[in-house]
């Protein structure tokens, strides 16, 4: 049997890491320590939404699912990767043409991931500014017509100034929404074996993940 790939997707976060702007940065401060309690415990403090994460639909839908209550096969399985690099650009944005090259194997696999390059500006002040994003036509298209069960990128949202409404599009069709993905440069424009499962956080409305695939 052939080795497979195994590619890390997930950005490492420390104490001080940066959140969408507005929201928290990672705090967090030792209850115990070695030194004087024969054992370390760190507590952290942070948003749901910082570094690679994904989203529950309770981020933008009224009474839309929680982290705890998505189903974990959605989370899970094959996904095709599509090479959008000449649009790892500020301000570009996706359209239905993107995708439709590729809609019968984004209908065979469910899953979708989306190779920009955008990770490379990770840790820089770029790396929030003006990212690509879908269009609404392009959401619309990708759960109406091809009946997607997750997407994922490597930009901190899915839009930088329409992203409420963008997610809504996907989260009426309850798609997971991956984002902060890292290392897809790595990753071949195929088919991979995912994974992004969350915490099962009652309440939550989204949940930091260690996302990876292999093939």
């Amino acid at each position: 049997m052939t080795a497979r790939t195994l590619h890390d997707l997930s950005h490492r976060i420390r104490l001080g890491t940066l959140g969408f702007p507005g929201c928290a940065r990672i705090l967090g401060w030792p209850m115990r320590s070695i030194d004087w309690s024969n054992y370390n415990m760190l507590h952290v403090s942070t948003d749901l939404h910082t570094g690679t994460h994904l989203d529950a639909m309770l981020h933008c839908v009224p009474g839309g699912k929680d982290a705890a209550a998505l189903p974990l096969e959605h989370c899970v399985g094959p996904a095709w990767v599509v090479d959008l690099q000449s649009k790892g650009t500020k301000g570009a944005l996706f359209t239905v043409d993107d995708f439709f090259p590729y809609a019968e194997e984004i209908r065979r696999h469910r899953r979708l991931l989306v190779k920009t390059g955008w990770a490379r500006h990770w840790g820089t002040a770029d790396y929030h500014d003006s990212f690509p994003g879908f269009s609404r036509d392009a959401a619309a298209y990708l759960v109406e017509e091809l009946g997607i069960h997750l997407i994922g990128v490597e930009q901190a949202s899915i839009h930088p100034v329409d992203h409420l409404e963008v997610h809504r599009i996907f989260f009426n069709r309850e798609v997971v929404i991956v984002e902060g993905l890292a290392n897809l440069a790595s990753v071949p424009t195929s088919v991979v074996e995912f994974f992004a499962v969350p915490l099962n956080f009652e309440g939550a409305d989204g949940s930091l993940v260690r996302a990876f695939c292999r093939h």
